[in-house]
């Protein structure tokens, strides 16, 4: 067996912009230390062997033939089909992609549990992208309709401002405030949405005007950048009224009004995270959110990426 070849992509939260930044929106972008590892070790049998793992072990195996890409066999038939969809865009990409006389074994491995989301599904794009020679913006747009935010994210290492401008992804550096840095906490609600879904009703549905990009745009910019606490709760407020207008839904905050401080939804609304955002000390806000029931927390910097 030849020495493994080895990738890595990291996952992500959408802080502003959610839904918007589809129709162009600038939004606000946290490529976070979670995300997933792709081990590739070269085989002399002609089979693509796949193990995926998180921190609790194996949760989907399966073997492929690399030729026809057909499922050989799977414990996990949808997503066996799912991840074939996605070989086969890889091969329309790069003919060559799986070529020759060699099989591979593939280990994909999660440092988080996949229930939290954060992009479990443009990580493997990258990750597939990167074992393919293709490029991850190219093969995301053959598989979703999505903005595409978390590819950026996969690959980036800071907080990044996204916004697509004719259809293409345009990338910057961000620095976050010290309001953003410091007062507040990432907290996982355990209500896992379909992010493609709610990206086609969004689309299918086309409730916004340019006044509302424009203003998002401008309050993701002020949202990263402020450095007063007190600012980062009534812009997030403002962010989360337009986007509660557009979707015909309650803010987020409805639902814990004995927080002290607000809170904003992060990406699909009603999923995976949200942001809790407070001026008073963090360990009270930890023993409030315990109070809450909720243990998967994290503070800003619990999340970011060390160089």
């Amino acid at each position: 067996m030849k020495s493994a070849i080895e990738f890595h992509a990291n996952g992500k939260l959408l802080i502003t912009g959610e839904y918007l930044v589809l129709a162009g929106a600038k939004a606000l972008a946290f490529p976070v230390r979670f995300g997933q590892h792709m081990v590739l070790y070269e085989t002399a049998e002609r089979i693509v062997d796949w193990v995926s793992s998180t921190p609790g072990g194996a949760w989907f195996c399966a073997r492929f033939d690399p030729d026809t890409l057909r499922v050989i066999s799977a414990d996990k038939k949808k997503t066996a089909n799912e991840l074939v969809k996605l070989l086969v865009a890889a091969r329309r990409l790069n003919p060559q992609f799986l070529s020759g006389t060699s099989g591979w074994k593939v280990e994909v491995i999660a440092n988080y549990p996949l229930e939290w989301g954060l992009g479990s599904s443009s990580t493997l794009v990258s990750l597939v992208s990167a074992w393919a020679g293709v490029k991850a913006f190219d093969l995301f747009r053959m598989i979703s309709r999505g903005s595409g935010y978390d590819i950026a994210c996969a690959s980036e290492t800071g907080l990044l401002f996204y916004r697509l401008f004719k259809g293409r992804p345009e990338i910057s550096a961000a620095e976050a405030g010290r309001a953003l840095h410091e007062n507040t906490w990432f907290v996982y609600l355990g209500n896992k949405q379909d992010s493609a879904r709610e990206v086609s009703a969004f689309l299918l549905n086309h409730n916004y005007s340019n006044i509302d990009l424009a203003e998002v745009s401008r309050l993701s910019a002020e949202i990263c950048g402020t450095d007063s606490v007190d600012e980062l709760i009534r812009l997030s407020d403002e962010h989360e009224f337009i986007l509660s207008t557009i979707l015909k839904r309650e803010p987020i905050a409805r639902r814990f009004r004995s927080f002290p401080g607000t809170v904003k939804s992060l990406g699909a609304w009603g999923g995976d995270f949200a942001m809790f955002i407070s001026s008073v000390d963090p360990k009270s806000v930890i023993s409030h959110l315990g109070r809450l029931g909720f243990s998967n927390l994290f503070s800003f910097t619990n999340l970011e990426i060390k160089s």
